[in-house]
C-alpha cells in the first residue's frame, strides 16, 4: 500500500513539472518524449497499482490462510457452535419427537397391555362363567337325575300295592305245609337244612351257603369271591334259584354277614334290593323275612354284636310291612331274655357263638310252625 502511494505521488509531481516547465509552450521533442515517458509512467503506475492491488489481495488471502490454528479453530468453533445450535435445535426437535413418540408408544403399550389384561380377564371371566355354568348345569343335571331316580324310587315304593298277607291264625302247621317252600340263608340256615333232613320241614328246598349275605348274593357269577348257593350240583344266584324253583313260599334269613361288613345301613339297603329282585322273579310267592338271631353274650364283636343285630331287625320290620312281606321274629324264640342267644341253643360256643345246635333248630322250627299260618 505504501509503495502504491509513493508511485502515485511521484507521478503527480512529474505532471506538475511538465505543466510548469519552459517559456515556450510548444512542445519539443524532449518534451514530447517526457510526456510519453510520463504517460508510460502513469500507465505503468496504474498497472503497478493494479498488480499491487492483486498482490495485496493475494497477500491478504495468504495472511488469512496463514492465520494461527487457534484463530481458525475459533472460527471453526464458532461455526460449529452455530451449526451445533442449529443442529441442536433440529436434533432437540427430533429427540423431543422421538421421546414423545417413545412415550406415546410406551403409554400405548401400557394401555394396550391394560386393555389386553382387562380383555383377558373378561375372557377368562367369561370362560370361567361358561365353565362354571356348564359344571353347574352338569351338576344340576346329575342332581336332577339323582333326585329324579330317588323320586322315581319313592313313587314306585309309594305306588307299590302291598302284597296280600295271609292271616296268621296262630295254629300250628304240619311239616308237609313247607313242601312248596324255599329257605334262603347263610351258614345259620345251612345248619337248619341238615336238621330238616329228618322231615321236620317236609320237603322244603334250601338255597343257602356259608358267608352269604344280602349284598354278595347280588354279585355276578364271574365275581371271584362269589359264594352263591349250589342246588343239585349247580351254582345259582338267589334270584335265579328261586326263579328256577318257583316256590309258593320263600323264607329269607340273611344279614349276619352284611352287618359286620357294611354296617346296619348297608345291610338294610342290601335287604331292600335283594328282596325286591326275588319278588320280581316270583311275584306270586308269599315272602317271609326272618329276623337275624342273636349271638352268645361273650362272643360279640365290635361291629357285629347283639346291639347292631337288634337294630337291623328293628329297621327291616317297617319295610316288610310296607311291601307286604311277613316278618318273623325268630330271634324272640331263641333269646335268653337279655338279648343274647340261649347258650344251649348254640352249636359253636367256643368258636363264633352264633350257629345253632339241634336244640336251637328245634326251637326255631317250632316257632315257624306256629307263626306262618
Amino acid at each position: 500500500m505504501k509503495k502504491l502511494l509513493t508511485v502515485l505521488t511521484a507521478a503527480a509531481l512529474s505532471l506538475a513539472l511538465c505543466s510548469c516547465g519552459g517559456k515556450n509552450n510548444k512542445p519539443t521533442d524532449s518534451s514530447l518524449h517526457t510526456e510519453s515517458s510520463v504517460q508510460a509512467s502513469v500507465e505503468q503506475s496504474a498497472v503497478s497499482a493494479e498488480e499491487s492491488s492483486k498482490k495485496q489481495e493475494s497477500s491478504e488471502a495468504k495472511k488469512k490462510a496463514s492465520q494461527p490454528e487457534s484463530s481458525r479453530q475459533k472460527s471453526s468453533q464458532a461455526v460449529s457452535e452455530e451449526q451445533s445450535e442449529k443442529f441442536s435445535g433440529e436434533s432437540s426437535g427430533k429427540v423431543s419427537e422421538e421421546e414423545s413418540n417413545k412415550v406415546s408408544e410406551e403409554e400405548s403399550s401400557e394401555v394396550s397391555e391394560e386393555e389386553s389384561s382387562e380383555a383377558s380377564e373378561e375372557e377368562s371371566s367369561e370362560v370361567s362363567e361358561e365353565e362354571s355354568s356348564e359344571v353347574s348345569e352338569e351338576e344340576s343335571d346329575e342332581v336332577s337325575e339323582e333326585a329324579s331316580d330317588e323320586s322315581s324310587e319313592e313313587q314306585e315304593e309309594s305306588s307299590r300295592e302291598p302284597r296280600p298277607r295271609p292271616d296268621i291264625s296262630g295254629e300250628t302247621v304240619s311239616a308237609d305245609w313247607f313242601d312248596d317252600a324255599v329257605f334262603v340263608g347263610d351258614s345259620v340256615t345251612l345248619k337248619l337244612s341238615y336238621y330238616a333232613d329228618y322231615g321236620s320241614l317236609g320237603s322244603a328246598d334250601f338255597l343257602c351257603a356259608g358267608s352269604l349275605g344280602y349284598n354278595n348274593a347280588q354279585w355276578s357269577y364271574d365275581h371271584e369271591d362269589n359264594v352263591h348257593p349250589v342246588y343239585n350240583g349247580v351254582k345259582y344266584t338267589v334270584e335265579d334259584g328261586v326263579a328256577m324253583l318257583q316256590p309258593n313260599k320263600i323264607f329269607i334269613m340273611l344279614g349276619m354277614n352284611d352287618i359286620g361288613l357294611y354296617g346296619v345301613d348297608g345291610a338294610v339297603e342290601g335287604m331292600k334290593s335283594l328282596t325286591a329282585k326275588i319278588e320280581s322273579r316270583c311275584p306270586n310267592a308269599v315272602i317271609y323275612v326272618q329276623s337275624v338271631t342273636p349271638m352268645l353274650e361273650n362272643m360279640q364283636m365290635t361291629d357285629l354284636n347283639n346291639t347292631t343285630i337288634a337294630e337291623f331287625d328293628r329297621r327291616i320290620q317297617p319295610i316288610c310291612e310296607e311291601r307286604g312281606y311277613i316278618y318273623l321274629d325268630v330271634a324272640s324264640a331263641v333269646d335268653d331274655g337279655y338279648g343274647n342267644l340261649v347258650y344251649s341253643y348254640c352249636g359253636d360256643p367256643t368258636a363264633m357263638g352264633l350257629h345253632f345246635s339241634d336244640a336251637g333248630c328245634e326251637a326255631w322250627v317250632s316257632y315257624l310252625k306256629s307263626h306262618v299260618a
